[in-house]
């Protein structure tokens, strides 16, 4: 049993090795051909193989919006556009905050989940601190 272990497991890894190059050519009929040698007297390419990509694909980061020379200028031209977004965006925040403050104040038995993935409790000294750090912040940017 164990021998047939070992001689199948080098028999997939000699195929592994041996499949690493292949050849692409024409035969006298006009018919591609691929083979692991190159023939004699013909002319042939040479085929990149690569390994297969992971299952799902790989992952990419999206492509950079393309942004119109046009739609630049007028961006540069009309201010009201960019404090209008960043009043829009101020808001957002301001809520998000007021929220976070009520979620404090209403559960004394809080927790977060640390870089490494571990969930830990919040001390209650530790809660009065970000309590006061987010009325700060209200009081600051949201007055």
């Amino acid at each position: 049993m164990h021998k047939t272990l070992i001689a199948l497991t080098f028999g997939l890894l000699s195929s592994v090795v041996a499949a690493e190059q292949m050849y692409r050519w024409v035969d006298d009929q006009g018919v591609p051909q691929f083979g692991q040698q190159p023939p004699e007297g013909k002319a042939y390419q040479r085929m990149d193989i690569s390994s297969p990509p992971p299952p799902g694909g790989t992952l990419r980061a999206p492509a950079p919006l393309a942004q119109n020379e046009d739609d630049q200028a007028q961006t540069e031209e009309d201010p009201t556009t960019t404090d209008a977004a960043l009043a829009a965006k101020r808001t957002e925040q301001c809520a998000k905050i007021r929220s976070n403050l009520q979620t404090m104040e209403r559960n004394p038995r809080l927790s977060k989940t640390t870089d490494d993935g571990q969930t830990m409790r919040i001390g209650e000294d530790e809660r009065q601190e970000m309590m006061d750090q987010a009325r700060a912040d209200l009081e600051e940017f949201c007055s």
